[in-house]
Formats: C-alpha cells, sequence, structure tokens
C-alpha cells in the first residue's frame, strides 16, 4: 500500500477575516506527472495571455463567517460559493450564487441584512456591490429593493444609480436613481422620486 501524505494548506485573508482549511491527499506520481503536463501547456500559452489571466486564488462551498472587532462582531456573511481574487488590482471576493450580509450592533442584535443575487467585496477599499434582486432591510422592518446597491464601510454610506423602491411602514416610496442613505437607512434621500405617504390628521 503506498504512502498518502496528508497535507493541510491554511488560507487566512483580511477584510472579513477568517481560516479555511483544505486537506488534500495527494498521490506523488500523479502529482508530477500534473506538473509535468501544466509545465508544457503553460509553456504553449503565450505570455500576454497568462498575465491577463484573472483566476481565483481560493475557491470555497457554502461559506460562512463572522467578521469582529476588538471581540465584537460586527458582520456575517454567508455563500453559496466565494471565490478569493487576491492577485487582482484591487483585491476582491466574489460571490457568483448570490449572499447573505448581516450587520450587527454592540450587542450583537441585527440592525440590518442585505441579499443579492451577485456581488463583491473590496477589499483596500472595504466596498461592497451587489447586483440582482438586491434587498437590504433594517432593524425598523424598512425595505429597500433595487437591482443595484454599492455599500461603503468606512462612509457608512449605500447608494444606487439604479431604480430603487423603499417601503417604510404605510409608505412606499420610489426613485428612477441617485438614491444614497446611511447603511441603517435613517437618513436617505432621492434625486428623483414619487410615492404614497400618509400623514395623520391633526
Amino acid at each position: 500500500m503506498k504512502h498518502r501524505p496528508d497535507i493541510a494548506l491554511i488560507f487566512s485573508h483580511g477584510g472579513f477575516g477568517y481560516t479555511l482549511v483544505v486537506r488534500m491527499f495527494v498521490f506523488l506520481p500523479v502529482a508530477i506527472m500534473l506538473f509535468s503536463c501544466e509545465t508544457k501547456v503553460s509553456a504553449d500559452l503565450p505570455r500576454e495571455l497568462l498575465k491577463n489571466t484573472n483566476m481565483p486564488t481560493v475557491e470555497a462551498l457554502n461559506f460562512e463567517t463572522f467578521y469582529t472587532d476588538s471581540g465584537i462582531v460586527k458582520y456575517h456573511l454567508q455563500t453559496p460559493k466565494l471565490l478569493l481574487f487576491d492577485d487582482a488590482r484591487p483585491r476582491y471576493k466574489d460571490f457568483p450564487d448570490g449572499f447573505i450580509f448581516q450587520r450587527y450592533d454592540s450587542n450583537r442584535k441585527i440592525i440590518s441584512q442585505m441579499t443579492g443575487n451577485h456581488g463583491k467585496y473590496f477589499d483596500d477599499e472595504r466596498k461592497w456591490e451587489a447586483n440582482g434582486n438586491v434587498v437590504l432591510v433594517n432593524s425598523q422592518g424598512d425595505t429597500l429593493k433595487s437591482e443595484e446597491l454599492k455599500y461603503h464601510e468606512k462612509e457608512d454610506l449605500i447608494f444606487s444609480d439604479q431604480f430603487v423602491s423603499i417601503k417604510k411602514g404605510d409608505q412606499y416610496i420610489t426613485g428612477t436613481g441617485g438614491f444614497k442613505s446611511d447603511a441603517q437607512m435613517t437618513k436617505w434621500s432621492f434625486i428623483k422620486t414619487k410615492g404614497h405617504i400618509y400623514v395623520e390628521g391633526q
């Protein structure tokens, strides 16, 4: 019986902090053959094509992580598929099959939740881009829907140039573009808007 070395690879990344452990069982003759094939194929490809190929450095399925700051949970992320592009400039994480992103207060209560069909997170800029059936709900139950939404962590700002609808209690407001707000949707504004607002009579 041939010996199969058990190799543990540990990846650590900034932004959303986590540790991902991948275990591989390697048959040495097979590994030698694969490396030989890879060298031959790479030599046959133009250098510019290899240079511009944007391949993920890590791929993970059914990924879930908590981000903490000084021992306090700040964010929670779930996604069916995570792709890391650490060699890209700027570096980013891609969520091609959708995601659920929750923000917490100091008491670990959810203050907002964002979901979308596709998302990206740019590590250095600390910026989110969400696309396709994007839904953002705050702790008061106010619900924002759009096909595109961007979130900048440093500025605590969300905004969109696409159509946005907001349901706030009995109020239903829409805007054709130029929406911006704080991440909790307590202060928000439209450039172009319309909707129904109910005012109590005196």
